[in-house]
């Protein structure tokens, strides 16, 4: 079973969107996937509960029940466990890293965003694992914007996904009724770029596909 991590020193950066959209997506591809909402807020918790599929399976967990958890979604036969975290690089998050074999950092292509995920780089460092940063919520013309934001992300040390995300309303007309974008809006850009992003994280970066995804 493969585990992906999201976390983000800032808050306001999509985080939880995206968690919840590459979930979602994974599903899609053939990956039975589980969701851990360590957030206190909860919002991917709110958003499953408007569902009527029952994948992906999201579950409210505490940082102390993150082990526990993950041994029952392998045991229980899911290829994927996406964790979201609180937003800050505290305690939850690094445990979230620590068992995660990818860790994605939600980062909108400004400067006081970019600024933040300077600290989530350290705790990545710190604890050996991979990091890759995903451009969220970018303009959807920006081009030289963009170069420059990945430039800035990558002197951080980390990676940084081709796939980019923009901002669309598509991700806020889905969200009340618990569906990702590729669900309410299949033909929409954004569920084609979060079809992309999904593509490049997991074939790419994790050669996670459902051929080679095993509990």
């Amino acid at each position: 079973m493969h585990i992906i991590t999201l976390a983000a020193q800032k808050g306001g950066v999509g985080k939880t969107t995206l968690a919840v959209n590459l979930a979602v997506a994974a599903e899609a591809a053939g990956i039975k996937t589980a969701l851990f909402d360590l957030d206190p807020q909860e919002s991917a918790t709110a958003w499953s509960e408007r569902r009527t599929a029952e994948l992906p399976h999201v579950e409210p967990i505490s940082a102390r029940r993150l082990d526990q958890a993950i041994d029952a979604a392998e045991a229980n036969g899911f290829g994927l466990t996406i964790i979201d975290t609180p937003p800050a690089a505290g305690a939850e998050a690094a445990a979230a890293a620590q068992r995660a074999d990818l860790v994605v950092i939600p980062c909108r292509p400004s400067l006081i965003d970019l600024d933040a995920i300077k600290r989530t780089a350290q705790l990545i460092t710190s604890t050996g694992r991979t990091g890759v940063v995903v451009l969220n919520a970018a303009p959807p013309t920006a081009t030289t914007l963009l170069d420059d934001a990945r430039t800035l992300a990558e002197a951080t040390g980390l990676r940084v996904a081709r796939a980019v995300l923009r901002e669309r309303s598509a991700y806020r007309a889905a969200w009340p009724y618990g569906l990702g974008v590729i669900e309410h809006e299949p033909k929409g850009k954004a569920a084609l770029e979060v079809a992309a992003l999904q593509k490049h994280i997991f074939d790419d970066v994790m050669n996670c596909t459902p051929a080679n995804v095993k509990a």
